[in-house]
């Protein structure tokens, strides 16, 4: 029996069952560990506070640098047309459409990581190891936030976690850090996201080693109350199922265009991301050959217009930076970009840093948008596709909290 894993024998309420802890070996924390732990946390805070110092001092030194070239193309211009020009080239925000003062803006340094084939089924599974924590209320960043770059690393490798990552693609990044900054007005919310380009990972099994050749990057996030399950802890991890296009279990085109549900989900693109709240059941344990995920269990018209009128659903803001497309959208049975109240997003590589700036209402009486009000906190994530990715080949963020003007959210928007 010591060489049988037999805890997959058992089910899930016999193993919390013997895995309960045992009130008999309850003992006080002794005062020296509690007194370590605080001297432990004192100094990881200090390093975390000067670690936030010297990047917003190298940041100002780089804002410090662009704004002497503007102004250097501005002298030296002659006409309101050419220094139009000079300051569009320089990155300068005196040109943009979307006009807004970033030195008030609140700024934070969030981690996106390769995310390989991990999917919601993948977190409820007996594989991770914190699936407990979670379906208890625990967020992701509460055990993983310190690990994100060792978590990208060793999925995009293929080697450390070889059922996470099946088609690794040498050279690509597993983790990079985007800077956000937050702002609003009486009408907006104004984010701004930061990062650096990588360098270009040809992809092996693609032509080209290109995945989406008309578009160098793609940035996407979503919000959500916590009215739709799993956002309040995930984000939008809480939309990716272990059955979509590229993950393990996507059935085969045929297979969907000849569903009954052909007629009701678009299958184009095979399955697209939906949530939970969508579907009767998910399939988790994948046992005697079940595929895992639930796109097959469709609830009826009548359950899905209630989940939608329960705000159980994530709005989607997704921009193209080759061809300038903003999308507008939200996520329930499937990913669906009817419109929304839009977004206006402009986007720029300076200096081998891509700039994306999102203009977008507050508030809005469209279908599938989340309206946000001061006082109230919501479920934010997002994704990028960078280096011409496409499908589940991008990075993501863990879920996060955005507020107006509230420190205790991790994207604070301060007001202009």
């Amino acid at each position: 029996m010591a060489h049988h894993n037999v805890r997959d024998k058992l089910t899930d309420e016999q193993l919390e069952a013997i895995e309960a802890p045992n009130p008999d070996y309850i003992r006080e924390i002794p005062q020296a560990y509690r007194d370590g732990l605080a001297r432990v946390e004192a100094k990881e805070a200090a390093a975390a506070a000067e670690l936030k110092a010297q990047k917003a001092a190298e940041k100002a030194k780089v804002d410090e640098k662009i704004a002497n070239a503007v102004a250097e193309a501005l002298a030296n211009a002659g006409t309101t047309g050419g220094a139009t020009e000079a300051a569009q080239s320089s990155g300068d925000s005196s040109a943009s459409n979307i006009n807004v003062d970033w030195g008030k803006a609140n700024s934070a340094d969030i981690g996106v990581f390769y995310p390989g084939t991990a999917s919601l089924e993948w977190i409820l599974g007996r594989k991770h190891g914190g699936k407990r924590a979670f379906t208890k209320g625990d967020r992701c960043i509460e055990c993983h936030g310190e690990e994100i770059a060792d978590i990208g690393n060793n999925i995009v490798s293929g080697e450390s976690e070889k059922d996470l990552e099946p088609n690794p693609i040498p050279g690509k990044r597993g983790s990079f850090d985007v800077t956000i900054d937050a702002t609003h007005d009486e009408e907006n919310l104004y984010l701004r996201f930061s990062w650096a380009e990588g360098e270009h990972a040809p992809v092996p099994f693609v032509d080209g080693g290109k995945m989406d050749p008309e578009n160098p990057m793609k940035l996407a996030f979503m919000l959500a109350t916590d009215d739709a399950e799993y956002a309040d802890r995930a984000g939008c991890w809480g939309t990716c199922h272990a059955d979509a296009n590229t993950m393990p279990f996507a059935p085969a085109l045929d297979t969907l265009k000849g569903s009954d549900l052909a007629a009701r989900l678009d299958f184009n693109s095979g399955v697209t991301k939906y949530v939970k709240e969508s579907r009767t059941e998910l399939e988790l344990k994948g046992r005697r050959g079940k595929a895992l995920g639930g796109w097959d269990k469709l609830k009826g018209d009548d359950e899905i217009k209630a989940a939608q009128d329960a705000n159980q659903y994530m709005d989607l803001v997704r921009y193209k930076s080759g061809t300038k497309t903003v999308e507008d959208g939200q996520i329930l049975a499937q990913r669906d970009m009817h419109g929304g109240q839009g977004a206006e997003v402009e986007a720029s590589l300076k200096g081998g840093t891509w700039s994306v700036v999102v203009k977008r209402k507050l508030k809005s009486d469209k279908p599938g948008d989340v309206s946000i009000e001061a006082g109230k906190v919501y479920n934010f994530g997002f994704a990028i596709h960078d280096d011409y990715s496409s499908a589940r080949y991008h990075h993501v963020s863990f879920g996060y909290k955005l507020a107006l003007d509230n420190d205790e959210a991790e994207v604070n928007a301060t007001k202009q």
